[in-house]
């Protein structure tokens, strides 16, 4: 730990992070600083955690790891607090500890980092960083000092940003950095790190882990939940695995591959997915022509072909989201510009527009843009469709139970049945009922910004699957990835974006590396 590292870890008491003599001891008092045994969890027809342990040795780096449903969300739920076990122990050095809510968990120095952003976007991100952590002499709030600790807290993630300005304005990658920010003023003796890098650029995500290193060393205890293997291997030292709700391994990370890792995950050997050579059309689906909003992209043409699988490459706020959110009628480009759909121009003014002309989207921000919490499984597969199923005005519920079991099975689905509460799925089945919203509604182009984000090495190589029946079928599928493995496996074609222009395009995707595609985006 370098000289300035260790003056903002000791200058003041929230940022010591554990490193004081007290701590020393009590670590001394047990092996491990959290043990949980014998977990048990049913949620109302699914037994989500079944006799689990999970023990967190001081000072470690612990990866926990399973598939999308595995139950690691809700184990760490049961943690924290938010859910309450049916059955089972849980003891903080040693000692048996009750925790009923997600504060008990703070008091305890025990905070999550969610893999969905909760920051309130009108609010600063010095408000955000210290919402129930105030810093208050009396009943007034020091905001002076809250500003100042807010900025000393980003710096230990390498960020240096105005700390007054409003979330909202941040890109996803800068709001996740400001949600660690938020774990960290708390002084965790743990740390749940809940898919931290999905939304970071490599040296984002570089600065990250040297940050938990320094927390390590400092004697904070991580929970590390990723589906990036590699950052297992490279960051991790022990792992649990888990599958279907219950323990299947734990492990030291030098004892184990990736591969077995695979393997203990899924139950069985998993292919992960290769590039596929494609014959593609020549017909246009799409066209878009001098496309600009200010701020956001300048000056963008392309065109979609029919069964292509066009992948959107680039660093994080470069503007790919931001160019086909215009195209889908989410915001507008400004006057001058023409899309084309079939060859004849069109006006898609609103999301509505977009869909009547056989176009989809499934938006990067899952939760808040993808599904609707509070309906079911079925209703958020069947609600584009219910104009396609209606008779004499009135909708084939039947019909519509029909395909969502069709399609519930085909992806593989983990779900108490077509009623379920959406919000009940883990992110990866929540992102597999979108996709098969899109193809129930049988659209002729279909936009996937980040699609496998937070989705496991078996969920994604069944939706990459996915993404190439739908372009066999003649679909023109945009799909734009910050993983550059995904595009390499699953690009017919590569267009390359950088600082809301395109710097090209890569045809002989078999041939290209990750490399090849840096150098377009800086030429």
């Amino acid at each position: 730990m370098d000289a300035w590292s260790r003056g903002i870890f000791l200058k003041r008491k929230h940022l010591t992070f554990a490193v004081t003599k007290m701590v020393e001891e009590v670590n001394k008092l047990s092996e491990f600083v959290i043990e949980m045994k014998g977990i048990t969890k049913t949620f109302p027809g699914t037994k989500a955690l079944d006799k689990v342990d999970l023990s967190i040795k001081p000072g470690e780096i612990h990866a926990l790891l399973g598939e999308n449903g595995a139950g690691k969300s809700t184990l760490m739920n049961v943690l924290i607090g938010q859910y309450t076990m049916d059955e089972g122990e849980i003891f903080m050095d040693g000692q048996p500890v009750k925790i009923g809510s997600p504060k008990e968990a703070f008091a305890k120095n025990i905070v999550i980092v969610p893999q969905e952003l909760n920051l309130i976007p009108e609010a600063s991100i010095a408000e955000n960083i210290f919402l129930g952590n105030e810093r208050a002499k009396g009943t007034l709030i020091n905001w002076k000092d809250a500003q100042r600790e807010a900025a000393e807290l980003l710096k230990l993630l390498d960020v240096e940003i105005d700390v007054m300005q409003p979330v909202k304005k941040l890109s996803a990658a800068y709001q996740q950095l400001v949600s660690i920010a938020r774990a960290l003023a708390y002084s965790p003796r743990v740390l749940i790190l809940d898919e931290p890098t999905a939304v970071l650029t490599n040296k984002e995500a570089v600065t990250l882990f040297a940050s938990m290193r320094r927390l390590k060393k400092a004697g904070t205890s991580m929970i590390f939940i990723t589906h990036h293997l590699d950052e297992v291997m490279e960051q991790a030292d022990r792992a649990t695995i888990m599958r279907d709700g219950q323990l299947v391994k734990v492990t030291e990370i030098k004892d184990i591959t990736k591969d077995e890792i695979i393997t203990n995950m899924a139950g069985k050997k998993v292919q992960e997915s290769k590039h596929v050579n494609r014959k593609v059309s020549d017909e246009v689906f799409f066209e878009a022509q001098n496309m600009t909003r200010p701020g956001e992209f300048s000056d963008v043409s392309f065109k979609v072909r029919k069964g292509e699988i066009l992948c959107v490459a680039g660093l994080v706020g470069a503007g790919r989201t931001e160019i086909f959110k215009s195209v889908f009628g989410i915001t507008r480009p400004e006057p001058g510009a023409k899309m084309f759909v079939e060859g004849k121009e069109v006006d898609i003014k609103e999301p509505g527009a977009a869909l009547k002309l056989g176009m989809g989207y499934v938006s990067e921000e899952r939760r808040h843009d993808g599904i609707t919490p509070g309906m079911s499984v079925m209703e958020n597969m069947m609600l584009p469709s219910y104009d396609q199923l209606k008779k004499n005005g009135l909708i084939n519920f039947k019909e519509a139970a029909k395909i969502t079991d069709e399609y519930i099975g085909r992806f593989r689905i983990k779900t108490a049945g077509r009623e379920a509460l959406i919000k009940n799925l883990s992110g990866g089945n929540q992102q597999k009922v979108i996709v098969a919203r899109w193809m129930a509604k049988g659209i002729k182009m279909l936009i996937m910004d980040e699609p496998t984000r937070g989705i496991d090495v078996n969920a994604k190589a069944e939706i990459h699957a996915l993404v190439r029946e739908l372009a066999d079928n003649g679909v023109a599928v945009v799909v734009i990835s910050s993983e550059m493995e995904e595009v390499l496996a699953l690009a017919d074609r590569v267009m390359v974006v950088h600082q809301g222009k395109i710097k090209g395009y890569i045809e002989d995707v078999d041939m290209t590396t990750e490399e090849d595609v840096l150098k377009v985006a800086f030429q």
